[in-house]
């Protein structure tokens, strides 16, 4: 029987798909997380700022975390991250590349963009902000 995980997430699935064949962004260019590599990384937000990840290291989380991002992420990302997942060839701007970009990028910063997504100035993004859906501790 379906839980309500389960159910938030075909819900949110769902909503995905029918956005992302509705819409096109409105500035043609890849994300800063995508295709141009000269764009800057803009400042993590002062309610972000200074966030460090409590997993680091811990094997467990890193496999709980494996278990999320397929769930919820893969399906734009890529399974392995490379911004190339089955729902990425309609969407403008491209998903971005977090595979060889992660590294590059704070704690925080990806705090910030996985809980408030891309919605907002410079991003102009389709992904979602995931606050309020998954917890702090799952982001």
């Amino acid at each position: 029987m379906p839980g309500r995980f389960d159910y938030i997430l075909f819900i949110l699935t769902a909503f995905l798909i029918l956005f992302l064949t509705g819409c096109r962004g409105t500035s043609g260019q890849n994300s800063l997380l995508g295709g141009d590599e000269r764009e800057s990384i803009p400042s993590v937000p002062d309610e972000y700022s200074g966030y460090a990840n409590p997993f680091t290291g811990d094997a467990d989380a890193i496999a709980q975390g494996e278990i999320l991002y397929q769930a919820n992420c893969s399906s734009c990302h890529g399974s392995t991250g490379e911004g190339d997942g089955p729902a990425s060839g309609g969407i403008d701007p491209k998903p971005g590349n977090i595979a060889t970009r992660q590294a590059n990028l704070s704690d925080s910063y990806l705090f910030w963009r996985i809980s408030e997504g891309g919605l907002m100035e410079p991003f102009n993004s389709i992904m979602p902000g995931w606050k309020g859906i998954l917890s702090a501790e799952k982001i």
